[in-house]
C-alpha cells in the first residue's frame, strides 16, 4: 500500500478529523510480541509484522497505547528497544510522541513527548551515522541493578501517585505472600505425583528442581532531578502453577491451581484488613497483587479522557467508541485483558490463541479463523491502515477541487462498518447451506435485520436495548459457569 504523504494544506484538516480522534490500544506478549522466542527472533518477527503498521497508524495520526501487565524493564527491554530501532531506522523518531505506555498491571504510565526540548532535538536528527539509536535509548531509558527502565522523568507523577501502594501496606502484602508461596511449595512438593497428571511440572523447574515462587514489589523511581521517589504500584509473586501448565489448558479456566492460590490470598487480605487491595492473575505464571481500581481498563479510561477521545453522547456515541484494543487474554476470570470489555462502545479483538475461551460478547470480535496473536493483530492493523489511506486521500482530493464533502467518518468507525458487513454476509451465506435453524430462527433474524434496515430514532434505542440485554445475559453465563462459550464474532464456519 502506498504511503499517504498529501504536501497541502489540508492535511492537517483532514488527520484531525479523520485519524486523531482514533485510539489503537494494545497488550503486548502474544499480541504484538511472539513471547517465548529468543530476543533476536521475537525482534525480527516484530520489526517484518507489526513495526510497520503501528508507524503507518501513526504517521496518518492516529493514537496508538501499549498496555502490558508486565514489568518495566519487560516494556523496556523487548519493546520499546524494537520500536526505537524501527524509528531510527526510518527516520520517523518524531512519530514516538504518538505512543503512550503502561505498565505494571496498568498503574504506570509513561510518555515521550516531543514537547519536551532534549528529545525534540534527537527526534529532528538524521540516524546518517547509524548510533541514533543508541542516543535515543540512552536519552529516555536507565539500567538499575541490571535491568533496563524508562528514566523517572518520563513517569507521569499523578497518575502513578494514584497507583501507589504505601510503603507499609506493601511490606505486609509481601510478607503475607512469602507465607502462601511457602505453602504452595510444600504442597506442591507434596503432592508432585498427583500434580504431574494435570501440569507440565517442568515449566516450573530448572534442573529438575522447583522454582521457588518469588516476590517481586517491582519498585519504579520517577520525578526529576534530585526529586525522584521509589514506589510499588503492583507486587506480583511467580512463578504458580496455572492452567497455562497444563496438558488441558482450557479444562482448567478458572480452576486451576493459581485461582486457588488467588482465593487464598484474596482472603488473607481482607483478613489483615487490606480489602482494598485485590489478587488477579497475571501472565503465564504470576499474581500480581494491586489497588482494587488498577486494571487496564483504568489505565484506559484513563488515556482516554487523557486526550479527549470520549465517544459523543449527543450523536448517540457510546463512551469507548473512538477506541479499538487488542489481546490474546481475553478470558472471563482468567485474563487480564478481561476487563478492557467492560468499557461501553469500545470494539475489542480477541487475538487468542484458544478460541473457544473468548467470551460471547456483542463488543469483543474475533478477527480470523486461521490467524492468532501477532499475525492477527499486524492483519485488522493493516486493514485500518488502508481505510485511513482512503479516506485521507479521498478528502484531500474533493477539497483540492472544491467539492462539497459527505459526512466524515473516522477510520475507525470505516474500518468497523466494514469488518462487521463483511462478517454479516460471510454469516447470512452461511446459513444458506445449513437446515438446523426452524422457521421461527429465521423470523427472529428478519426481525433483526428489518430493526436494522429502519432510520427513525425509537428503533436505534430498541436495538441498542436488547444488545445491552444480550451482553449482560452472556456475562453473566460466563461467570456463573464452568462452561465456556463460544465467540459471537468468530469466523469458524462451525459456530
Amino acid at each position: 500500500m502506498p504511503a499517504y504523504q498529501p504536501a497541502h494544506e489540508f492535511e492537517e484538516e483532514a488527520r484531525r478529523l479523520i485519524t486523531e480522534r482514533c485510539l489503537i490500544a494494545t497488550d503486548i506478549d502474544k499480541t504484538i510480541l511472539i513471547q517465548g522466542q529468543q530476543y533476536d527472533e521475537e525482534r525480527e518477527e516484530f520489526l517484518i509484522k507489526i513495526a510497520p503498521e503501528l508507524l503507518r497508524a501513526a504517521r496518518y495520526g492516529a493514537n496508538l497505547a501499549l498496555l502490558t501487565g508486565n514489568s518495566m524493564h519487560e516494556l523496556s527491554s523487548r519493546f520499546l528497544k524494537g520500536l526505537i530501532d524501527h524509528l531510527c531506522h526510518t527516520n520517523r523518531l518524531n512519530l514516538l510522541d504518538r505512543f503512550h505506555f503502561f505498565c505494571n498491571a496498568g498503574g504506570i504510565y509513561a510518555r515521550f513527548s516531543g514537547k519536551d526540548e532534549a528529545l525534540n532535538a534527537l527526534f529532528t536528527q538524521s540516524n546518517s551515522d547509524g548510533n541514533l539509536k543508541d542516543k535515543v535509548l540512552d536519552a529516555i531509558t536507565v539500567t538499575v541493578n541490571g535491568k533496563l527502565a524508562i528514566r523517572p522523568c518520563f513517569i507521569d507523577q499523578l497518575y502513578i501517585e494514584r497507583s501507589t501502594i504505601p510503603i507499609s501496606d506493601a511490606q505486609r502484602i509481601k510478607s503475607l505472600l512469602e507465607e502462601v508461596a511457602q505453602s504452595y511449595m510444600n504442597d506442591i512438593r507434596a503432592n508432585r505425583n498427583s500434580y504431574s497428571d494435570t501440569y507440565d511440572l517442568e515449566r516450573i523447574c530448572k534442573d529438575s528442581e522447583f522454582i521457588n515462587p518469588n516476590v517481586d514489589l517491582r519498585m519504579v523511581e520517577y520525578g526529576s532531578g534530585e526529586f525522584t521517589k521509589q514506589v510499588s504500584v503492583q507486587i506480583t509473586i511467580k512463578p504458580i502453577l496455572s492452567f497455562r501448565h497444563a496438558y488441558d489448558p482450557v479444562q482448567l479456566v478458572d480452576n486451576d491451581l493459581r485461582s486457588e492460590i488467588i482465593k487464598r490470598i484474596q482472603s488473607k487480605l481482607d483478613e489483615k484488613g487490606l480489602m482494598h487491595y485485590v489478587a488477579r492473575p497475571g501472565g503465564t505464571s504470576s499474581i500480581d497483587v494491586t489497588l482494587e481500581k488498577i486494571d487496564k481498563a483504568y489505565a484506559l479510561e484513563f488515556l482516554i479522557d487523557h486526550l479527549n477521545l470520549q465517544g459523543n453522547t449527543r450523536l448517540g456515541q457510546k463512551y469507548g467508541s473512538n477506541t479499538i484494543y487488542f489481546g490474546d487474554e481475553v478470558i472471563v476470570g482468567g485474563g487480564n485483558d478481561y476487563p478492557i470489555t467492560r468499557i461501553p462502545g469500545l470494539l475489542v479483538f480477541a487475538v487468542n490463541f484458544e478460541k473457544e475461551l473468548i467470551p460471547l460478547l456483542s463488543h469483543v470480535f474475533v478477527p480470523s479463523a486461521i490467524l492468532v496473536g501477532p499475525d492477527a493483530t499486524a492483519d485488522v492493523l493493516s486493514d485500518f491502515n488502508k481505510c485511513a489511506f482512503r479516506l485521507l486521500r479521498d478528502y484531500v482530493s474533493r477539497r483540492e477541487r472544491g467539492e462539497k464533502q459527505p459526512k466524515t467518518k473516522t477510520a475507525l468507525e470505516t474500518l468497523k462498518r466494514e469488518i462487521f458487513a463483511n462478517r454479516i454476509a460471510e454469516k447470512i451465506a452461511s446459513l444458506k447451506d445449513t437446515d438446523h435453524h426452524s422457521i421461527d430462527d429465521w423470523q427472529t433474524l428478519h426481525a433483526f435485520v428489518t430493526l436494522m434496515c429502519r432510520k427513525d430514532p425509537t428503533t436505534r434505542k430498541w436495538l441498542g436495548l436488547l444488545i445491552n440485554e444480550l451482553d449482560a445475559i452472556m456475562i453473566q453465563l460466563a461467570t456463573s459457569t464452568a462452561s465456556t462459550q463460544p465467540a459471537l464474532g468468530t469466523s469458524h464456519p462451525d459456530c
